[in-house]
């Protein structure tokens, strides 16, 4: 008798994606899969902590973080006690304790400064060139013993004078004369060397150390020699490229949103600043930056991020102190700037751990911040700023 089929279905033949050991294999290459790749990434914790770390540390960088702690808010008071105009950065073991902005960046357009106010950070600017030097040296393209006389040979002493000499500042060279127009950067550092004098400073050593800018318009027109490219172009794929720092130059930075003219002190009265003022600084000092991307500059520096072996370029002549762009005592590092109404200070330590970051955009010489920062942090970490 036949069976009714609509009772009793006759058992169809099972497609072989719908029978149980297919599911059970799929189940078991799921499990294998996903313990796969917690196993690649625990082996790699490096990566993925960096990577939180990263977008942690740029979304912060880019906020206000009122005073946390005593010694933050001892530093807010006295800011705004000295009448700070500028952006203050201060941090330990790595936490930013304070990130705010102090008066205003444009006045016209009443504009406060903040975290994300970009200043011209004049000589602090120079760690910029230390650094392309250094991988230049990595390249092979340059050594720190190569002689100014394979790059510029008629300045005085060249042949005496090593790429060390110039990042210590100990060439025994000085500028007297600056150029009164702007052509290009290569040009400025040929006039530069065409008016290289004398400091009396003993060759090599750190006797008769002089602070002279000519040191590194030199440097600049070296790597631009060995190199073949414009001093921003170098500057802009090493550091925004690929570093992703983000930074200006000039005459980029002038039409910044967030850029803070500079003002006489105590005052709404803006600075005149000529153009060829910025233009001459080649390697020197014609960058702006907020106070965040300085900070990022030091700890991927002090990190081996930017260099592979950053005391090698921190070697320094003693018994002077400076070296790529910072005054160097023990594991302190102090960076300074001084350029037409603009200050930066900066004080380092702990690769990069711990900071202060002072820029401002009211200065003059009687109203230095240099030794408030250096205080606050002494008084934040104990350590003896340089």
């Amino acid at each position: 008798m036949l069976k009714r089929t609509d009772i009793f279905p006759a058992k169809a033949k099972l497609p072989w994606y719908h029978r149980p050991i297919f599911y059970f294999a799929s189940v078991l290459f799921l499990f294998a899969l996903i313990l796969a790749l917690t196993i690649v990434g625990a082996s790699r914790p490096d990566r993925a902590v960096a990577k939180k770390a990263s977008a942690t540390t740029t979304e912060r960088l880019d906020q206000t973080v009122h005073a946390d702690g005593q010694v933050a808010k001892k530093l807010d008071q006295a800011l705004q006690d000295n009448h700070f105009s500028g952006t203050a950065l201060l941090v330990k073991n790595g936490h930013i304790v304070l990130h705010q902005g102090y008066g205003k960046a444009n006045v016209e357009k009443n504009e406060a400064n903040g975290p994300k106010t970009t200043f011209p950070v004049a000589s602090t600017a120079k760690i910029l060139t230390a650094i392309l030097v250094s991988q230049a040296v990595d390249a092979g393209k340059l050594s720190y013993e190569s002689k100014l006389s394979d790059y510029y040979p008629n300045v005085l002493n060249a042949d005496q004078i090593t790429v060390r000499d110039l990042l210590t500042m100990t060439s025994g060279l000085k500028q007297s004369k600056q150029p009164d127009s702007f052509t290009s950067d290569a040009d400025n550092v040929d006039f530069s060397a065409a008016n290289a004098e004398s400091s009396g400073g003993v060759i090599g050593t750190g006797s008769g150390w002089t602070y002279q800018p000519i040191n590194y318009r030199l440097l600049a027109g070296i790597l631009m020699k060995v190199t073949g490219k414009p001093f921003q172009t170098l500057a802009n794929q090493a550091f925004n490229q690929k570093a992703k720092l983000g930074i200006f130059f000039y005459p980029t930075f002038k039409k910044a949103a967030n850029f803070a003219k500079a003002y006489q002190f105590g005052s709404e009265s803006e600075r005149d600043v000529l153009p060829v003022e910025y233009q001459r600084e080649t390697g020197t000092g014609n960058v702006s930056m907020t106070t965040g991307q300085l900070y990022q500059l030091y700890r991927l520096f002090f990190t081996n991020k930017l260099d592979k072996n950053p005391q090698q370029l921190l070697s320094q002549h003693l018994p002077a102190h400076y070296v790529s762009g910072l005054y160097g005592y023990g594991s302190v590092y102090e960076g300074h700037g001084i350029f037409s109404g603009y200050e930066s200070n900066t004080v380092v330590s702990n690769k990069g751990k711990n900071a202060i970051i002072l820029l401002s955009n009211q200065y003059d010489g009687d109203h230095s911040f240099e030794k408030l920062g250096q205080q606050f942090f002494t008084e934040l970490t104990g350590q003896a700023a340089p």
